[in-house]
């Protein structure tokens, strides 16, 4: 078995409201009447009251003193253009994450593996070397890099985590996760971008694993890694999509997603818990990833759980949007810091879900 002894996460300058943001969409949209209507419906009902971007734009009070990036344009930026903004943030935002996440725990040359994940940039050499000299690790450190799993990326490196620490008792296994969701804004009235405009943002989550044999000897309490699962429904391969185009990353986000969700809860929440030989009844958290509020609604109605039950996800929601692939580990963060009683024996049941449709779970335990 393996633990998650810390969780740190880190975000970007600029703060922006929601409301800030609409405007913004409505200015270089121009939407027509009807698709305005909608837009503020979209808005008032996203359960987000801000969101950080590593651009400035996005609100007037920080616009008007800095330059834009998407006004110093002709059209659409190219994607190399995206990219170079990916890269002047990604390694900086992913770094500051990591290290509060190993403060206290361990050194630098202490990390024996790194797994870095993104979806919302790409190079070669990547995030993960570009990691490794920024924060002093080895330079034998064991590198892997997940890529392109959108939001439930995170708990796909805790999986990968896991089995290291099973594998080399000794491990020190580093997980960071970044993603610069905002430089992919697309100024297109469809649904798709609509729903990408009005849900996603950029932030960074570190996560450090390691065995119960160290966690002991050093007297680190953590969530203890019982099982995952992982599911693929076809159905929904073409609801939640993330292509490479001339103007950047294109995000097809329907709004089937929710359904295929509420189709599927149940099940995936009985295959992962009768794995070990538990029922729902036994779970005490839930950190089930934000993709947006009508997720969070059915699943709460599908579960028959409380909102206060997701408290930890609508409130990851509100304060920072959906960030991809670190957000789930912002509301495991929150329910390690201020939820689990460490007194007791308590369950915890993690969810994301991500192009495929897949739907990756886990259950951990303090």
């Amino acid at each position: 078995m393996s633990k998650i002894i810390s969780i740190a996460t880190a975000n970007p300058t600029f703060k922006h409201k929601q409301e800030d943001i609409l405007q913004y969409m409505t200015e270089v949209l121009q939407p027509s009447l009807d698709e305005k209507k909608l837009l503020n419906i979209l808005y008032q009902r996203s359960g987000i009251k801000t969101r950080y971007s590593v651009l400035p734009e996005f609100s007037e009070r920080y616009a008007s003193h800095h330059a834009s990036f998407f006004d110093n344009v002709e059209e659409d930026p190219a994607l190399e253009a995206r990219m170079k903004v990916y890269h002047q943030h990604a390694g900086n935002l992913g770094m500051e994450s990591a290290k509060k996440c190993m403060e206290g725990f361990v050194k630098p040359a202490e990390v024996t593996h790194l797994i870095t994940v993104s979806c919302t940039g790409l190079s070669a050499p990547g995030l993960d070397i570009e990691l490794v000299e920024l924060l002093g690790l080895e330079h034998t450190v064991y590198r892997t890099s997940v890529n392109f799993m959108g939001c439930y990326a995170a708990l796909h490196a805790l999986k990968h985590a896991d089995l290291i620490c099973k594998a080399y008792p000794n491990a020190r296994v580093l997980i960071v996760s970044v993603e610069i969701c905002t430089i992919h804004f697309q100024a297109k009235n469809d649904m798709d971008n609509m729903m990408a405009n009005l849900l996603f943002a950029d932030g960074a989550a570190s996560a450090l694993v390691c065995s119960d044999e160290a966690a002991t000897q050093n007297n680190w309490k953590g969530l203890q890694i019982e099982n995952t699962h992982s599911e693929i429904h076809f159905k929904g391969k073409k609801d939640m999509a993330w292509k490479l185009s001339e103007t950047g990353f294109l995000m097809t986000l329907s709004n089937y997603i929710p359904d295929l969700v509420e189709a599927g809860i149940k099940n995936l929440v009985a295959k992962t818990v009768e794995a070990i030989g538990k029922a729902q009844s036994d779970i005490k958290h839930w950190a089930i990833h934000p993709g947006g509020k009508r997720i969070l609604d059915v699943v709460q109605k599908e579960l028959t759980i409380s909102s206060t039950d997701l408290q930890a996800a609508y409130s990851t929601l509100e304060h920072y949007g959906n960030m991809s692939s670190p957000t789930i580990l912002y509301v495991l963060k929150d329910i390690m810091d201020t939820k689990v009683n460490w007194a007791e024996k308590e369950m915890v049941f993690a969810a994301g879900f991500g192009p495929g449709l897949t739907m990756e779970s886990m259950i951990l335990s303090n």
